[in-house]
């Protein structure tokens, strides 16, 4: 995960349609509370809305096609994910859904990020544990700045204060809970992640070692050629755009010094 700088201004769609339907979920809430909170009563969150084409490509380019958990390249495919679910929530793996859940933020900008489909459905799906959970706000009428949300706000911290990498492994920064959370239950270290970090810093290495052989003959002009274009491409490896940069930069940082990262 890498911190995301989104534009301020939110789509158009979500300042004028949002806000409406936003309108009609707080007030059908207001009429029947407890219809929606035993679930009788769900609300019809408009998909055509906060997953709207220019929502999408504003995400998109924010976070240079990338998801924002896992930082893998997805393009177009990913999905419009809620940082604070939208229907449901879960304090935590296992326990029950409970109703509901941020209704009144389904189509608020700073609440939305372009996720892969395995991270946003088969990960995060209904999780979004709170620090302390009596805090929580559970309707429209109450705030959200009184809780402590567990997961990191890509858009709101850096992440990369909280999640380092050994290698390929994902682990939190001083044994930070907020961290290891964000890793386990979004499963950072799933067997797939790992494997394709370890592709991408096993070149990153070896350009590296090539870069340091190179620099070894200063007065050699071609050789000093080649170096130039190895530092541009890695300096590639650790733009903002760049797939698993969060894994590549620690790498760097280590000097890939194995003994440490491991």
């Amino acid at each position: 995960m890498i911190r995301i700088h989104k534009p301020k201004i939110a789509p158009k769609k979500l300042t004028t349609d949002g806000k409406q339907k936003c309108k009609s979920h707080c007030d059908a809430y207001s009429l029947n509370p407890s219809a929606y909170e035993t679930n009788k009563e769900k609300f019809d969150f408009a998909s055509s809305i906060y997953a709207h084409e220019s929502v999408k490509e504003l995400l998109i380019k924010a976070q240079h096609q990338k998801c924002c958990f896992c930082e893998r390249i997805i393009g177009k495919n990913g999905d419009v994910e809620h940082f604070r679910p939208k229907g449901a929530y879960q304090q935590a793996q296992g326990e029950p859904l409970k109703y509901p859940a941020y209704y009144w933020l389904a189509y608020k900008w700073e609440n939305l990020y372009l996720s892969c489909s395995s991270c946003n459905s088969r990960h995060k799906k209904n999780l979004f544990p709170l620090q302390d959970p009596s805090k929580r706000a559970t309707n429209h009428n109450q705030r959200i700045t009184k809780e402590s949300p567990l997961f990191i706000d890509c858009g709101k911290e850096n992440p990369e204060e909280f999640i380092g990498f050994r290698a390929e492994y994902a682990y939190a920064i001083n044994g930070n809970p907020r961290g290891q959370i964000t890793i386990d239950y979004l499963d950072l270290n799933s067997d797939d992640l790992i494997e394709s970090r370890r592709q991408r810093l096993n070149i990153l290495r070896e350009l590296n070692k090539v870069l340091l052989s190179v620099t070894e003959h200063p007065q050699d002009q071609e050789i000093q050629r080649l170096a130039n274009e190895l530092k541009v491409i890695l300096k590639e490896y650790l733009l903002d755009s760049a797939e698993f940069v969060a894994a590549a930069r620690c790498a760097i940082n280590a000097k890939f010094q194995e003994s440490d990262l491991i």
